[in-house]
């Protein structure tokens, strides 16, 4: 059996919610969403940032929601998360095609916090592009 397409529904949504509500409200919402996510899908046990790197992977290929690649910082004095081909709307979004990056950084500040990390997360616009969100996270 073949998974029903939800992506007229999930575009139409968006779209709505983005009239009614406007950016500010609507990232609140997905952030709350996806800290909400990341509760439901809980990451096993990790030890080192290796482990958190493969261990949200895992996840991630689960629901076929992309891959993270986690990177040390000099210049930004922190850790840097990469996703390479997140999840899209069309060209919903701002910047184009990066309507779901509140989720996103709901969902991996919920798995930090269940690693004991208190993380910060702010997306980096203009490293992001539709192929990849850039994140920057201070403990």
């Amino acid at each position: 059996m073949t998974a029903p397409d939800y992506s007229l529904f999930l575009h139409s949504l968006a779209s709505e919610l983005d009239i009614q509500a406007g950016a500010e409200e609507r990232d609140a919402l997905l952030q709350s969403v996806g800290l909400r996510a990341a509760t439901r899908l809980p990451l096993p046990a990790c030890e080192t940032t290796e482990d958190f790197e493969l261990e949200c992977n895992a996840l991630l290929y689960l629901m076929g929601w992309g891959r993270i690649a986690l990177a040390l910082s000099q210049e930004k004095h922190g850790l840097t998360l990469t996703i390479s081909e997140p999840l899209r709307l069309g060209s919903l979004g701002t910047p184009s095609g990066q309507w779901y990056a509140a989720f996103y950084a709901g969902l991996l500040t919920g798995w930090f916090q269940q690693t004991g990390e208190a993380v910060t997360l702010h997306q980096d616009k203009d490293a992001s592009t539709s192929e990849i969100l850039v994140f920057d996270a201070k403990g």
